[in-house]
């Protein structure tokens, strides 16, 4: 990652991956719930969970967050497993978004949470967290509301037939590019959140 420019500044957020055999699951539920929705489908590989948003930040200042985060880290309680058990529709203007959302918080993910906001509150780094924290991978975007399978359209949230986990022991920084296609995501660092023996 080049970090000399300075007087570029890029949009960064940190998120939990989920790995290939998730991904699978992931696209199998999505065509199995929503087969004849029409929305733009997220790339499987681009499939997230935000823990943190930071926007434009520059990268002296991810070089900063680079150096400091492993030493602030609390390992504790990792490997942990969200635990997904629903679909969710959000409306965004004429449009929406579908994610699946997780039961709850395992309190080490909270305390992760914590310590990031406390760390760019000192640095001065502007971010964005929602309170509460509610952990979820967006599956679609401009969501048609018409489109809606009639359950979701009346209720906004359905249950999932099969509740699924996601194993979580790594936390990815990632740079987020606008392109015209939409937004592209590169992992720039990841933090193991695992206590090496």
């Amino acid at each position: 990652m080049d970090l000399k420019e300075e007087e570029k500044k890029e949009r960064f957020f940190f998120a939990f991956w989920p790995d290939s055999q998730r991904q699978s699951l992931l696209g199998r539920l999505r065509e199995e719930l929503f087969a004849g929705i029409q929305a733009k489908a997220i790339p499987l590989e681009l499939l997230h969970l935000t823990v943190l948003f930071l926007g434009w930040t520059s990268p002296r200042s991810i070089e900063e967050i680079i150096k400091e985060l492993p030493g602030r880290l609390k390992t504790e309680g990792f490997p942990l497993f969200f635990q997904f058990s629903k679909a969710v529709f959000k409306r965004r203007g004429k449009e929406g978004i579908i994610w699946l959302e997780a039961v709850r918080v395992p309190p080490p993910a909270e305390r992760l949470l914590q310590d990031l906001i406390q760390l760019m509150t000192q640095k001065k780094l502007s971010f964005q967290a929602h309170s509460p924290f509610v952990p979820h991978i967006t599956i679609f975007r401009h969501v048609l509301p018409q489109s809606l399978p009639g359950n979701l359209a009346k209720r906004k949230e359905i249950e999932l037939p099969a509740p699924f986990e996601l194993g979580v022991d790594t936390l990815y920084l990632v740079r987020s590019e606008l392109k015209a296609e939409g937004s592209d995501y590169k992992k720039v660092f990841s933090f193991p959140l695992v206590q090496q023996n």
